[in-house]
């Protein structure tokens, strides 16, 4: 069955074959005037030369926009941990993590979102407070996702057991 398929697919490319072949021994053979070959023209190299210009040029575009992606994660990263190690300065074991998205694009700001359980309504709002002044001094475009959860049963000291 197999055997079946395979020939009845590769026939038609034999035939091709062997049709070429014939169609090339009968030209070689012939004393008849063939055309020369036609001449170079300056529209075919002026159409090679676009082709690897506008090559040249994506690949340009492609590599400022991979670079520009990367300087921007690079941004974020850098602010991410720089709140973050703020907060293990100033509040020690209280659990709370900062994370950072920035857009692709340079205008779109960059925005941090601080999240964990604080004990006490004054923590947190002490919490939001000194990331503001902190990423205003360092990233004035920067903005502040809040998602702090106030829990009365969280203690300090259960803060830093969990």
């Amino acid at each position: 069955m197999r055997r079946l398929q395979f020939m009845t697919r590769t026939s038609p490319l034999l035939t091709a074959l062997a049709v070429q072949g014939r169609a090339l021994a009968d030209t070689t053979g012939s004393d008849g005037a063939t055309a020369p070959p036609a001449a170079p023209t300056w529209a075919g190299a002026v159409s090679v030369v676009i082709v690897l210009l506008i090559g040249i040029v994506a690949i340009a575009v492609a590599a400022k926009l991979y670079d520009q992606k990367r300087k921007r994660e690079e941004e974020a990263m850098s602010a991410q941990a720089y709140v973050g190690d703020m907060f293990l300065r100033e509040f020690g074991t209280i659990p709370i993590a900062v994370s950072a998205t920035g857009s692709f694009w340079r205008r779109s700001p960059l925005v941090l979102s601080i999240r964990g359980t604080v004990p006490t309504p004054e923590l947190r709002e002490a919490v939001i407070r000194l990331a503001k002044q902190e990423l205003l001094r360092q990233y004035p475009t920067a903005q502040i996702e809040d998602h702090l959860f106030v829990d009365p049963l969280i203690t300090r000291e259960r803060a830093g057991r969990v």
